[in-house]
């Protein structure tokens, strides 16, 4: 096939960690054309048997779909499709559909798929995310009902040779698992987000994936040479032969490097040249095939971010449904700490049934302040948390703390949460810790207060870096400002674990900052008790932890705080770096 374009970037949003290339499979949706017709009188019962064969159907394909997701990612992820087999199912939509067949006489494709329309239209324009959200769902149960009714080829699948990425406008979660196991590399998407239920089932398979690339099934052709990098949200097309040369000798290494560098991660803690060990741990978003690896390298968690809760059904799950799986991460990594963080959610996250739109999100209502407000979802799963906690391996972590109010409003909320499970006589670890995040300047300008009423600090170098300079860290005009490495910043972080110190509480770092290779000798020797960060990050932390002697980084980090431009620190960490 002719090459197209020769080394074009595309660039996306990262929302599959992992590195993969192959050929193209463009995968365009056209819908079917769904014709109005007449039914006779004598033929509606025959229109309305056909819907509810449909939705049968399509309900026995869902829960195929569910029970694969199950077996391959876990129960939580798996209710992804709970949520569309309820749309299939919906009596009251399917009552409407029918009374319309019955009144219009018209034919069912056309009347479900009217009503269909009729739902999603005011959807597509809101503007909140997770409505928009739901529409992906709903649109991918209608296609899959339509097709059942015989107006489309729903069910004839893509056919594609194995290791093929796939590039299409959108997918939904059944097809990224079904592109999964026909053993697709990777997945390029126009549209969807990082957030999505279809990047939540990427993440849990480890498939590659770059969502949000504008016009990606129009850009590229089927037959193109890509290389798509789900770390850094880039898809090169057809890159230079030479390249694509060296890609292909060493695609053992290249493509199975993000999960390899996992198995074959060394004996933990690992431990600078001097033998001082030094705790690293995991940032985990989503339960899914990399927690089995961690657990069994013995590697703790310092973030378990709990929101995909919130956000695979769109509601906050009962008391008993989020200890199943906080019970479930606490027994898989047992005897290994859990930091379990609150619900950092807010009108930028999805927080869909509270009626509340703000210009600014990200200095809004969110995090600790959206779940004061909330009291009930915040002990429903604080009480879940505490019952997780029984085997003693498991620590709460509060969310975008500012002042000491709001830590004394939460700590008031977890004894109560307490009390209540004593009443019950349900057994949970009395003696947990709970820790609060710094990632608000007036908490790091304030840790000596906090720094009183909790067990521990974990630093969120991302936000902590946005606040206080001001820059959103989802700007790329802003790319050349956002550095967790600016003095300012730096100056904040000691601040933090000076005030640790005097208190005697250690301190983690679990934002992108704690597996920055250039930020790791400075961490360690400011004092940082804790590197917590994303997997894929774990091989290349250890590798510079193994080769660095503790009191240099102590030495280090004096220069550094001397310095007065990000420009120089840049500099000198990249110089002592280039030394190792």
């Amino acid at each position: 096939m002719p090459v197209r374009k020769t080394g074009i970037v595309l660039k996306g949003i990262p929302a599959s960690p992992g590195f993969s290339f192959g050929e193209a499979r463009v995968v365009l949706k056209w819908e079917q054309p769904v014709q109005e017709r007449a039914v006779s009188e004598a033929n509606i019962p025959n229109e309305l048997t056909r819907l509810d064969k449909a939705v049968e159907a399509t309900l026995v394909e869902l829960e195929q779909w569910r029970k694969s997701a199950g077996l391959k990612i876990g129960g939580p992820v798996a209710k992804i499709f709970d949520t569309q087999m309820m749309i299939a199912s919906d009596r009251e939509f399917l009552r409407i559909v029918k009374d319309e067949v019955k009144k219009s006489h018209k034919n069912v494709e056309y009347v479900y798929s009217l009503q269909i329309e009729n739902t999603v239209t005011p959807l597509r324009l809101s503007s909140d995310p997770y409505m928009r959200q739901m529409v992906y769902d709903i649109e991918a149960v209608s296609r899959r009902i339509i097709s059942n009714l015989g107006g489309g080829d729903e069910n004839q699948e893509t056919q594609f040779p194995p290791n093929s990425i796939i590039v299409a406008s959108e997918l939904s979660p059944g097809e990224v698992l079904s592109l999964f196991e026909r053993h697709a590399a990777a997945i390029v998407t126009s549209g969807g987000n990082a957030i999505s239920h279809m990047a939540l089932i990427a993440r849990s398979l480890l498939l590659p994936a770059v969502v949000g690339v504008p016009s990606a099934h129009l850009k590229i052709k089927s037959g193109d040479r890509l290389v798509v990098d789900g770390e850094k949200g880039t898809i090169t097309i057809n890159p230079p032969d030479e390249e694509w040369a060296t890609l292909h000798r060493n695609k053992v290494k290249l493509t199975t490097q993000h999960i390899a560098r996992l198995q074959k991660l060394p004996v933990f803690p690992p431990q600078t040249r001097d033998g001082i060990a030094v705790d690293v741990a995991a940032n985990i978003d989503l339960p899914g095939p990399v927690d089995e690896i961690l657990s069994k390298h013995k590697i703790g968690v310092g973030l378990y971010r709990t929101e995909f809760l919130y956000l695979q059904s769109g509601h906050f799950p009962s008391e008993d449904k989020q200890f199943e799986v906080y019970d479930a991460v606490a027994a898989r990594y047992y005897p290994q700490p859990v930091v379990i963080r609150t619900f950092d959610l807010g009108s930028d996250k999805y927080i869909a049934d509270q009626q509340l739109r703000e210009s600014n999100p990200a200095l809004g209502w969110r995090g600790i302040r959206a779940a004061l407000d909330m009291p009930k979802i915040f002990r429903d799963q604080l009480r879940a948390i505490l019952r997780a906690s029984s085997r003693k391996n498991v620590k709460i972590l509060l969310p975008m703390v500012a002042d000491i109010s709001e830590l004394r409003k939460a700590s008031s909320l977890i004894k109560r949460a307490m009390v209540e499970l004593r009443q019950k006589k349900t057994d949970f670890d009395r003696n947990i810790e709970i820790g609060v995040m710094i990632e608000v300047p007036s908490a790091a300008v304030a840790a000596d207060l906090l720094a009183e009423k909790v067990s521990f600090f974990s630093i969120g170098s991302n936000d902590l870096t946005q606040y206080t300079l001001a820059a959103d860290r989802d700007n790329e005009r802003l790319a050349r400002i956002f550095s967790p490495l600016h003095p300012a910043v730096l100056r904040l972080i000691k601040m933090t674990i000076d005030a640790a110190r005097r208190h005697k509480i250690p301190v983690a770092v679990c934002g992108e900052m704690s597996g920055d290779e250039l930020a790791i000798p400075l961490l360690i020797g400011l004092g940082i008790g804790q590197l917590s960060m994303n997997p894929s990050k774990l091989s290349n932390a250890c590798n510079v932890i193994s080769k660095i002697k503790h009191n240099d980084t102590i030495r280090l980090a004096d220069e550094i705080m001397q310095m007065s431009t990000l420009k120089e620190i840049e500099s000198r960490l990249f110089e002592y770096n280039i030394s190792l």
